[in-house]
This record gives structure tokens, C-alpha cells and sequence, in this order.
């Protein structure tokens, strides 16, 4: 399955292609179910066209660094948020900013909750 035209996509059709991937690089690569940086590589590499520009990477190696898109993506977020580092693209500081917003409102008006207890 090839991810193609993904910026003329909408969310629901970019969700619907990527749960189809997902599940298609997870029936078919079980150690993917493990570990989400090994999970994205497979779906770069098998479902996009940046696929012929990803070389193999031994399982082992992907290993050493489980976690690091998300630590990268939080990174960003937090140095956006703090005025550093902004998008060039006006667009996508709008969208962030939109995404953010949302979820600050969601968070605000989700009930009080104790964890722990």
C-alpha cells in the first residue's frame, strides 16, 4: 500500500490510509508492536514514497533510540511554546497554535481527577 497525495488528503482520509498502514506493517512485523520508532521507519519505508531513501536499519539499533520521535516532538513543542524556534510556514503556526489551543480547552473542562488514590 502506497501513501499518496498526502497533503491534498483530510484528516479522515489521512487517518483511514494510516490506520491501513499501521495495521499492515503491524500483521506483518511483529516486533513493530514494541517499539513506535521501529513501527514509523517500516511505514516510511513500505507505505510512502520516501521508502527508496530508507535504507535497512537492524531492529537492534532502532531499539537503542524506542522514544525519541516523541521526545524530539515534545522538544519542539515546548520551545514553541515558549516563543523559541517558531514555524516559517504561517500556516502550520496557525495550525499548532489551533491544536493547542484545543487542547488546552479540553484539558480545562475535563473533570478533577486524583490519581494515586
Amino acid at each position: 500500500m502506497l501513501i499518496e497525495k498526502w497533503r491534498s488528503l483530510t484528516g479522515k482520509e489521512r487517518a483511514e490510509l494510516i490506520r491501513k498502514a499501521v495495521e499492515d506493517i503491524l500483521e506483518r512485523y511483529p516486533s513493530a508492536r514494541n517499539n513506535d520508532f521501529y513501527l514509523t521507519i517500516l511505514v516510511l519505508r513500505y507505505c510512502t514514497r520516501l521508502g527508496k531513501y530508507i535504507g535497512v536499519i537492524p531492529y537492534e539499533l532502532i531499539s537503542e533510540y524506542d522514544g525519541i520521535l516523541e521526545a524530539i516532538r515534545r522538544t519542539r513543542q515546548k520551545l514553541n511554546e515558549e516563543g523559541l524556534y517558531l514555524p516559517t510556514d504561517p500556516s502550520i503556526l496557525e495550525r499548532r497554535k489551533k491544536k493547542s489551543e484545543k487542547m488546552r480547552r479540553t484539558v480545562s473542562q475535563a473533570p478533577n481527577m486524583e490519581w494515586g488514590r
